[in-house]
């Protein structure tokens, strides 16, 4: 049976004590010259689920607890941390393939689930002037400030990482991202499986992931620690923001400007 770590310590008299995993607990003791000293304390035969061979050979025995002083003490952490992340991993991916089995056996039927949603009014840019619905609560839409992807937040919270959202600029009901900063690859990305007709907007995908990697590399790297292997960021040698049609047309019209 398990319990926490209370009384003398190898640093003194434990002060406090919190749990951060079963028997592995972050204490704070004083000692005889009301020093506060700060570490780790791992019962030995919990340790053995949570850290490796390594870190438990760098712990100093103290009958049946290992101690991590303020030098080592990041040592168990990093572990713990590590063993936290492989199993949100998993869970992710569980819950990423049920998803998709949902969509691929039709029982999602997005305008019924979420009702029919009134295009945005509104964009960072002022008054929207013009709006190209792509789906229910996803649309193109121009203001002064250019094109952008405007993604409904019902739509965004289903179907989006809290990470894809960040890059969003809200107004109203709608997360906006523009084309100009290339923050609609992030849209993009995270909403191609979900909607054909997202999918259908993008002209090369080699273009969409060579532009998440030159300007968005923290989100692809979070991202891909967050999803199936056949569905992370891969890295990417073509030209960036070249994925869209309208891109590709603006680059070629440049061209024969240039060239008159």
């Amino acid at each position: 049976m398990q319990y926490q770590p209370q009384g003398e310590s190898i640093w003194g008299v434990i002060s406090a004590c919190e749990e951060i995993v079963p028997g592995i607990y972050a204490v704070c003791a004083t000692d005889q010259n009301g020093l506060e000293h700060e570490g780790i304390m791992a019962d030995r035969d919990a340790s053995v689920g949570y850290l490796s061979a390594e870190a438990i050979g760098l712990g100093e025995e103290a009958g049946e607890w290992l101690c991590y002083d303020e030098h080592t003490k990041d040592i168990p952490l990093y572990e713990i941390l590590q063993h936290r992340l492989d199993d949100c991993k998993k869970r992710e991916a569980a819950i990423v393939k049920q998803m998709e089995e949902i969509r691929q056996d039709g029982r999602l039927m997005l305008t019924e689930y979420f009702g029919e949603y009134t295009p945005p009014k509104e964009a960072p840019g002022g008054c929207v002037e013009a709006v190209f619905p792509v789906a229910n609560g996803v649309h193109l839409i121009r203001d002064r400030d250019g094109l952008a992807f405007a993604v409904h937040e019902a739509v965004a919270d289903n179907f989006m990482t809290m990470m894809a959202s960040g890059y969003g600029v809200c107004r109203g009901e709608y997360l906006f991202y523009a084309v100009a900063d290339a923050s609609c690859a992030v849209a993009l990305n995270e909403l191609k499986n979900v909607f054909e007709e997202a999918a259908a907007l993008i002209v090369s995908e080699n273009s969409l992931y060579a532009t998440l990697n030159r300007y968005f590399a923290g989100y692809t790297a979070l991202y891909n620690l967050c999803v199936p292997e056949m569905e992370r960021i891969p890295a990417a040698d073509g030209p960036a923001n070249l994925y869209l049609a309208i891109q590709v047309e603006a680059m070629r019209l440049s061209r024969e400007e240039k060239q008159e």
